[in-house]
């Protein structure tokens, strides 16, 4: 058979072997830096320090090489360019800096190497090796892959390349599949850690019934095998200063978490990121927090008189610990800018209580909102007349969904323990953004389901979150909204 080609057809032809060609030519970006280090070391503005003027010229003119380089890497069109460098001498110790301008007309990446290199006196020895039709190794590491039309590999029957979003169809994961897959991980995991976790069990059951702690507990964002070597130096800490350490701690709870001070709870916390001499100057001045703690309730009363006896809480997060002199400061940011707003207060709200409603003081700024759990977030940069205003429009289904999310809170303990029993969890828990009635439809579904997981989750930790994932404890962290096989 004979194959006719057109004259327009040959011209693309031999635009196409002409683009080849050129990328073949071009050097990769690893044997392209290979070339130019010594370069780079004679010209690199963080050497120029003590010449600010020369230092800002070889960083400019530098930028301007980078990128004309790459344009050619990538076979884009490029312009002469003018470029100007001071070089540091490389023999000997004179402190006098040799200038060099130079134009970038090179036709490919190698020839602007060398023109580089031959202005600055500086070896080819390297670049010389390198085969000027080089194709082997990653000398294409810029050369750019077809990727086919979907039809393409329908109409051929070829299987597309791995990694192509239309190579496979999509499959979607199922609890139970998941599961299968990860299960045999997970177990391993588990048992690996088993003498971790028990280390930590023991010790932190010592520090408790040793220094008579209401609690130890770790809120930090590092792995559990942290929260060992942070009880371990406590302990340490503990045996060089008992007295001190056991007249300070006693009766009160201590968190390790990623900052130190005493929380707006009056929990004792030391940053596991700290070491013994930090953590020994933070249990100095935890007295000195007494006074702040003492005054937080009535700064809350207060807050609470001006917003007609609103309920102010307090929440805890988790990895994020708010500070108890961090908190005055927010509550009496708070109050002034309430007192000031006292008008508008009696305007929008009037005589009406607000007993049945909640605020939670939500850091120094963000949105003023009211979370899924009916709860009023008030950040302290927020204007009081904002404030007042967003109540007022909001409080009835403020008040409507706070109810309804503390009726919700008994059938999600009810449910959690049903699951857990029905599963033979080990532990169930969920992440904080997690509500209630997800909880609830999430335990009320694996308990209606757990006939089809056998024995996939039987003395497993579940975490039940937005996404599927294996902790490092081997806690397993799966969807509300998993899907189950049908």
């Amino acid at each position: 058979m004979t194959l006719f080609i057109s004259q327009y057809g040959l011209k693309k032809l031999n635009n196409i072997k002409n683009h080849v060609n050129l990328i073949t030519r071009c050097l990769s970006a690893k044997q392209t830096a290979k070339a130019l280090r010594p370069f780079y070391f004679s010209v690199h503005p963080d050497f120029f320090g003590k010449y600010p003027q020369e230092q800002a010229v070889n960083q400019e003119s530098l930028k301007i090489l980078h990128e004309y380089i790459t344009c050619q890497q990538k076979v884009v069109k490029t312009k002469p360019a003018q470029v100007t460098f001071y070089i540091r001498s490389r023999y000997t110790n004179s402190k006098e800096l040799k200038r060099v301008d130079f134009n970038l007309m090179g036709k490919s990446v190698r020839n602007t190497v060398i023109t580089v290199l031959e202005r600055c006196d500086l070896p080819l020895s390297y670049i010389n090796t390198i085969p000027k039709d080089s194709s082997q190794g990653d000398s294409n590491e810029f050369s750019r892959p077809i990727k086919w039309h979907p039809s393409f590999y329908a109409a051929t029957g070829k299987k597309p390349p791995p990694g192509e979003a239309f190579s496979q169809p999509t499959i979607e994961v199922t609890l139970r599949s998941w599961l299968r897959k990860n299960i045999d991980n997970i177990r391993t995991l588990e048992e690996s850690t088993t003498a971790v976790q028990d280390d930590i069990n023991k010790l932190r059951c010592q520090l408790i019934d040793h220094l008579e702690l209401k609690d130890i507990r770790w809120e930090s964002f590092w792995g559990f095998s942290h929260f060992r070597g942070c009880l371990k130096g406590f302990y340490l800490l503990y045996k060089e200063h008992p007295t001190q350490v056991k007249e300070t701690l006693k009766g009160r709870t201590l968190v390790f978490g990623n900052n130190s001070g005493v929380s707006l709870h009056g929990d004792v916390v030391l940053s596991g990121e700290d070491v013994r001499a930090d953590w020994i100057k933070i249990l100095r001045s935890v007295s000195a927090y007494d006074a702040v703690l003492e005054r937080l309730p009535y700064m809350e009363k207060k807050l609470s008189e001006l917003l007609n006896n609103i309920q102010v809480v307090r929440r805890k997060h988790y990895h994020h610990i708010t500070m108890a002199d961090e908190y005055e400061v927010l509550l009496n940011k708070l109050l002034n800018t309430l007192r000031r707003s006292q008008v508008l207060s009696e305007k929008w709200l009037g005589d009406e209580s607000l007993s049945d409603v909640q605020i939670v003081v939500e850091g120094e700024s963000g949105p003023l909102a009211l979370s899924n759990t009916g709860q009023f977030l008030l950040p302290a940069s927020v204007p009081g007349s904002l404030i007042v205003e967003f109540i007022a429009k909001n409080k009835e289904q403020g008040s409507y969904t706070l109810k309804q999310n503390m009726s919700y809170r008994l059938y999600e303990e009810k449910a959690i323990e049903e699951c857990k029993q029905h599963l033979e969890l080990k532990e169930i828990s969920k992440d904080e953004n997690i509500t209630c009635e997800q909880m609830i439809t999430c335990c009320e579904r694996l308990v209606t389901e757990y006939w089809k997981l056998g024995l996939l989750l039987t003395d497993t930790r579940l975490n039940i979150s937005h996404y599927y994932s294996m902790m490092q404890d081997g806690k397993i962290c799966i969807p509300w909204n998993c899907k189950m096989d049908e």
